[in-house]
């Protein structure tokens, strides 16, 4: 089998940013195979034909499918974790600034679709992946610097609700139903979490 390219320090940029778009266009072409087929059922050689490469080829970027579930798993998770990083506008309010982050992460699962569907529905089972930790992190750290009166929960119990809200709608896609606007969905969820969905009763 042939060795495994990888972008270390003696590949030159170019090389390295040459590899890391093929790797991109591999795990594309994989997470639109798993889709179709279900990740059991599909095979290296799938991929490779999905992704106009021959299978000998394929592995000198991937040893295996289940590496190609792995390097699925870690681009859409960098890619949200980074949504909690993206600068928001000065100015904003909290909510604001809560529905801006939303509308990025929505905007992901709109363009990553088939690699979540195999990540959450037919990947190789994964110890601890509902919810990711880190993930959790990120939206505590996020609500820890909310203004005071912004919040009733403490910011990791915030995280945790706020997870489960979103997962929830997003599940709905998963199910075939048609894809929301992610800014609509965004402000939704925001009016949900902060506001609560059942009517307040006499006192």
């Amino acid at each position: 089998m042939d060795r495994v390219v990888t972008a270390g320090p003696a590949r030159s940029p170019r090389r390295a940013r040459e590899i890391a778009r093929t790797r991109q266009d591999i795990l594309e072409a994989a997470a639109r195979v798993f889709s179709r087929a279900g990740y059991h059922a599909a095979t290296m050689q799938a991929i490779a034909r999905e992704a106009g490469f021959t299978a000998a080829s394929l592995y000198t970027y991937f040893e295996s499918k289940e590496a190609i579930y792995e390097g699925l798993l870690a681009d859409v998770k960098g890619r949200l974790l980074a949504t909690f990083d993206t600068p928001a506008p000065a100015g904003l309010t909290f909510p604001q600034r809560l529905e801006l982050m939303l509308q990025r992460q929505f905007q992901l699962v709109a363009e990553r679709i088939d690699a979540l569907r195999v990540i959450f529905d037919q990947g190789p089972p994964r110890e601890g992946q509902h919810p990711p930790e880190d993930v959790l992190a990120r939206a505590e750290t996020f609500f820890a610097k909310a203004g005071r009166g912004d919040l009733r929960l403490p910011p990791a119990e915030a995280a945790l609700v706020l997870y489960g809200l979103a997962h929830a709608y997003v599940a709905r896609w998963f199910l075939g139903e048609q894809q929301p606007d992610p800014s609509r969905l965004a402000a939704r969820v925001v009016d949900v979490f902060l506001h609560g969905g059942g009517k307040p009763g006499p006192r």
